[in-house]
């Protein structure tokens, strides 16, 4: 079931970056995310609380990106954890106020039900992101 977890993760991320291109992310959610969804944010975000359901964290993602012209979001790599994906993202564009490209890196641990997204925390670093999704212990890899 993991090979599964990893294959629908690539789908749906490549859904996704094409959704963003076309600025319409209604049918992504619909296909790719489970109606119970949560959004777990970057620990000392400005918005820490979590958001549930399709709205709010649609919401919270159309806030992120709405910041930057033609926004892209990139897998680079994708780590299977058994019930859970990791995934180390790019996500890229061009400041809309500033006119300046910009760039950062996150890492997804992916949580699915129903063959949707039902989770979606966010993490800083890799290593961060492998021990959330049981992958390490007090870094040393099981």
């Amino acid at each position: 079931m993991s090979e599964e977890n990893v294959e629908r993760a690539r789908e749906a991320y490549d859904a996704l970056g094409l959704a963003v291109r076309k600025g319409d992310l209604d049918a992504f959610f619909r296909q790719y995310v489970h109606p119970e969804i949560e959004w777990v944010p970057l620990e000392g975000a400005p918005d820490v609380a979590p958001a549930h359901g399709h709205g709010p964290v649609k919401a919270r993602m159309m806030a992120m990106l709405d910041v930057m012209e033609e926004p892209q979001i990139d897998p680079e790599e994708i780590i299977d954890a058994g019930e859970r994906v990791v995934i180390a993202i790019r996500i890229s564009g061009r400041g809309r106020a500033s006119g300046i490209d910009v760039e950062a890196s996150w890492f997804h641990v992916l949580t699915a039900r129903d063959n949707k997204v039902v989770r979606i925390e966010w993490h800083r670093s890799r290593d961060e992101a492998l021990e959330a999704a049981g992958l390490r212990e007090s870094g040393h890899e099981r």
